[in-house]
């Protein structure tokens, strides 16, 4: 093999290897900082159900390194919601004999999956990645629909499907910021707080009421 076929297949490997897309870290989407409450606290009880995951076939490919998806997205939900302190407590599983509100909620997307920019396959074409073009595409889209149900009669409150999509790209130079799966994480964050903005504003608007029963907004 010739010198210069071997510095060919050198800078064919090194552009491969470099440009390639990163595997996503499973722990990653559950590390985001929860957004602060937009309402003063209420004296309700709120229990919340296991999330269930309805997500299609693809998204649950795209995230085969995140096991029990279901359990881990309604752990860091209830999380986020402790942490806003927008209720005097919250219950998992819900206590069904105590006067107060029910969250359920389905995981309607949830996916994280990158896309390598093809030209990277191609020996000497590859080097045009050098000049910075996009070498990985990634793609972040959390959606998740909830209810929130009265948990004496029953009776669903109030109803709502959130979604957030974050797409970035990446080149031989400027890479990506934070760790593989940092792009699930914000979007996560941000349908959390979409959540919790509805619910806080139909409290404040009366369409969530809290009964003398089942609590009252603290002023």
């Amino acid at each position: 093999m010739g010198e210069k076929m071997k510095r060919g297949l050198l800078l064919f490997c090194l552009l491969f290897f470099v440009s390639s897309c990163s595997t996503l870290n499973g722990s990653v989407p559950f590390h985001y900082v929860p957004s602060l409450s937009t309402m003063p606290q209420n004296t309700a009880k709120l229990g919340m159900e296991k999330f269930v995951d309805s997500r299609p076939s693809d998204d649950k490919l795209a995230t085969k390194n995140i096991p029990d998806v279901d359990e881990k997205v309604t752990s860091k939900l209830l999380e986020d919601f402790r942490s806003s302190r927008m209720f005097s407590d919250i219950y998992f599983p819900p206590l069904r004999n105590k006067d107060g509100l029910i969250l359920k909620g389905e995981i309607k997307r949830f996916y994280w999956k990158t896309k390598d920019n093809p030209i990277k396959f191609i020996p000497v074409v590859n080097l045009l990645l050098l000049l910075g073009i996009t070498s990985c595409e990634i793609e972040a889209v959390v959606e998740l629909k909830v209810q929130i149900v009265d948990a004496k009669t029953g009776v669903i409150l109030s109803e709502y499907d959130k979604t957030s999509t974050k797409k970035d790209r990446a080149t031989l130079y400027d890479g990506r910021s934070g760790e593989p799966g940092a792009e699930l994480a914000e979007t996560f964050r941000e349908v959390a707080k979409q959540i919790k903005d509805a619910i806080s504003k139909d409290i404040l608007n009366g369409k969530i009421k809290l009964s003398k029963k089942n609590g009252r907004i603290l002023t």
